[in-house]
């Protein structure tokens, strides 16, 4: 058995704009893309479509943000791709709109009347893609739905939708509790392999700092109650991010979770994985490989690095007051009000936007927070512009190391050094020490392979 997972396609239809101010402002404030989603879709559905695998999950946040029209453009999309693959998809908070902001841009000016779909419409919307082949569902209590599939005679796919537990946060309720460990019982009882998916993670990948935005509420009782019941993988997107990691129960149970990265947004993975005779599974990180835009056939993982850190190019290269709040308004902070740290950023967005590496080693070095980094080591970056290192770094964040840098060569000494110094300076900050922590997992790519493992 072989299954295809993406996640996070956050379709973006034309129609609501791709072009002025306003529009340009919030695309480049997005590791993912928006006006070139429609390409981008179309050329992984192509890839997939010609590849062996036998069933595809698209694993939440199919749409930018919940409107109605890139929900109907996306469906076309998914109707086209099931005359190759079966499809199944699981919904997310970005498409019911949960934060009840869907946008269109014409010219400077952002509005908000866009026709959304509800939570509770979406399991008949996409009723092909899963909820109509299921062998068993549940109705969320804000209408969504939970199902689950059986792929061939011994493997099956928990398709969790984790929108909402009792409190209004991500997770589930009691009830739908008690569905999955039913759901888990009867897996077991007729020898199935059971796979979950759902939207959020389990696992904080890269550092806990991150786990309040990207995670479950009250995650390590949900991951526990997952591996206690007998599911020993877990699927999720969410946060962008390509990683791997495992926890384990009190009791002793491991769940393994695969975050996939955004179809949209760099490096595009597709994630290929094999279900073994002996229950494990083996995954291969494929990436899209090329896309048509404006009618050239462009490089996808080029186009797409490019494009996810304008984030930090753009926003170093500010150089007046005004563009300054607007590159921070368009990350929905109160650019306004951040305007007034201008005098202080100003010099520090500039330093940052022009300086060497080696200038930075100079300076870690003068404060005697680079004994681990010798100065013919730091030579090797002379020239190199910091901010590449930054724009590389930030790229590992979401790729999971595709080039991953051993702790004892001169780039990891190097970047660790300067994601070192705020611990060393602060010793008693916890929260700098995660810092410096989650730096190593960037640079390295943590435990588990990010791109090619057997768990």
């Amino acid at each position: 058995m072989k299954i295809t997972f993406i996640a996070d396609t956050h379709h973006y239809s034309k129609t609501l704009g791709t072009s002025g101010k306003a529009y340009k402002l919030r695309s480049e404030s997005d590791q993912k893309c928006l006006g070139e989603t429609d390409e981008i879709i179309d050329s992984a559905f192509e890839q997939i479509a010609k590849s062996d695998t036998d069933a595809v999950f698209i694993l939440g946040d199919v749409s930018n943000d919940g409107e109605m029209v890139s929900h109907i453009e996306f469906r076309e999309k998914l109707y086209k791709l099931k005359e190759s693959k079966p499809v199944y998809i699981i919904t997310a908070t970005h498409d019911w709109c949960c934060d009840e902001n869907p946008r269109r841009f014409s010219g400077d000016t952002v509005s908000n009347d866009v026709e959304v779909i509800s939570s509770s419409d979406l399991p008949d919307f996409y009723r092909d893609f899963g909820p109509a082949q299921a062998i068993d569902s549940f109705i969320t209590k804000i209408g969504t739905i939970c199902y689950t599939i059986q792929l061939g005679e011994r493997v099956r796919v928990l398709c969790l939708n984790d929108d909402k537990n009792e409190k209004n946060h991500a997770g589930f309720t009691e009830d739908c509790w008690q569905w999955i460990e039913k759901q888990m019982e009867n897996a077991q009882k007729d020898g199935c392999l059971m796979i979950g998916i759902e939207h959020h993670l389990l696992v904080p990948h890269i550092s806990p700092l991150f786990s309040a935005k990207t995670c479950v509420a009250d995650r390590e009782y949900v991951a526990s109650r997952f591996a206690d019941a007998g599911l020993k993988y877990m699927f999720v997107g969410h946060s962008h991010l390509q990683a791997t990691d495992s926890f384990t129960s009190e009791k002793g149970n491991t769940i393994t979770e695969v975050n996939v990265g955004s179809l949209c947004g760099y490096p595009a993975p597709i994630v290929n994985v094999k279900v073994n005779d002996d229950d494990t599974l083996t995954y291969d990180v494929d990436h899209l490989k090329t896309l048509f835009l404006d009618g050239k056939e462009t490089d996808a993982l080029e186009f797409l690095a490019e494009h996810s850190t304008a984030i930090v190019n753009k926003l170093l290269a500010c150089r007046t007051r005004e563009d300054f709040e607007d590159r921070l308004s368009a990350f929905n902070l109160d650019g306004k009000k951040l305007g007034a740290l201008w005098i202080i950023a100003k010099p520090i967005l500039y330093k940052l936007d022009t300086m060497l590496a080696y200038d930075v080693y100079r300076i870690l070095k003068l404060l005697g927070l680079a004994k681990d980094v010798s100065k013919e080591e730091a030579q090797q970056f002379r020239y190199k512009p910091l901010r590449e290192f930054i724009n590389e770094v930030f790229l590992s964040i979401f790729d999971g190391a595709m080039i991953p840098h051993e702790r004892d060569s001169a780039y990891y000494k190097l970047v660790m050094a300067a994601f070192r110094a705020p611990s060393k300076i602060l010793k008693n900050n916890n929260d700098m020490k995660m810092l410096a922590e989650a730096a190593d997992y960037v640079m390295t790519g943590g435990e588990i392979n990010n791109q090619h493992a057997t768990i």
